[in-house]
This record gives structure tokens, C-alpha cells and sequence, in this order.
């Protein structure tokens, strides 16, 4: 595990599982949903600007496939819309504690408090993509 610390004054300590073997199976199977919704549909407009717009365009011609590419852009929008960011979902499944206070609610409500909660204390985009990157490197993301 990694301690990360982030704040103002009063700093928040974040307890995070930095390989993906020590992942509980139920939080291991959670943080797998996120990761693969957003490897595949994405957390952002920018995302389908990337992936999902040329898909469309090489798939014009193939019906079946184009249908599946636009599911999964209205699934994107559903989740913008209800600010719903997969990438932060899947960062918060790492985390194991807050300032010494287990995280073992793992619902999907309880995953948005706890990210709330933690944006409340500091922590930005900037630092959640540095961690989430950093892990990666060790093997969480694979």
C-alpha cells in the first residue's frame, strides 16, 4: 500500500492499494467495471472525440458495429450528464483508508460520496490522474 497525503493545513492521508494483488476480490472485481468502462466508452466528451468518433467514421458502412459504437456514446453521455466519471470511480475503489477510516462500502452512491468528501479535503484532477498514472506503472491498471 501507499500513503498519500494532500490539503490545505490539514492534511487528508489516503491508504491506497498500489498492486493489484492485494485487491480484495470484491473490490478488485468493482475497480475492474471502471477501468473497463472507461478503457472502452471513456469518462469525457474529449474521450469520444479520440476513440469514438473515428470508430464511427471507419464504421459508416458496417450497421451491427456502428450500432454498438453509439451505445456506448449515449452511455458516455448518460454518464456526463449524471456526473459520472468512471476514471474517479476507479480511483476510489483504491482506496483502502482515509485519515485511518477503512473504506469498505464499495456502491457506487458511496464511491461518489467518498470522491466528494475527498474533493472537499483537495484533492484535484491533477493529483487522481498522477496517481492513478503512477499505479498504473506498478501494475494496478494492467
Amino acid at each position: 500500500m501507499i500513503e498519500i497525503k494532500f490539503g490545505g493545513l490539514k492534511k487528508t492521508t489516503l491508504l491506497m492499494y498500489d498492486d493489484i494483488d492485494q485487491l480484495p476480490i470484491e473490490r478488485f472485481n468493482k475497480a475492474n467495471k471502471y477501468w473497463m468502462l472507461h478503457d472502452n466508452i471513456g469518462s469525457s466528451i474529449s474521450d469520444f472525440d479520440a476513440n469514438h468518433f473515428n470508430k464511427l467514421a471507419l464504421l459508416a458502412g458496417e450497421k451491427q458495429k456502428c450500432i454498438a459504437e453509439l451505445n456506448n456514446f449515449r452511455i458516455l453521455v448518460f454518464n456526463i450528464q449524471n456526473e459520472i466519471n468512471v476514471e474517479h470511480l476507479s480511483f476510489a475503489c483504491l482506496v483502502h483508508s482515509v485519515n485511518g477510516e477503512e473504506q469498505t462500502d464499495l456502491s457506487e452512491d458511496a464511491l461518489k460520496r467518498l470522491l466528494k468528501r475527498l474533493s472537499d479535503k483537495g484533492l484535484t484532477q491533477e493529483l487522481c490522474k498522477k496517481k492513478l498514472s503512477k499505479l498504473g506503472k506498478k501494475s494496478i491498471l494492467t
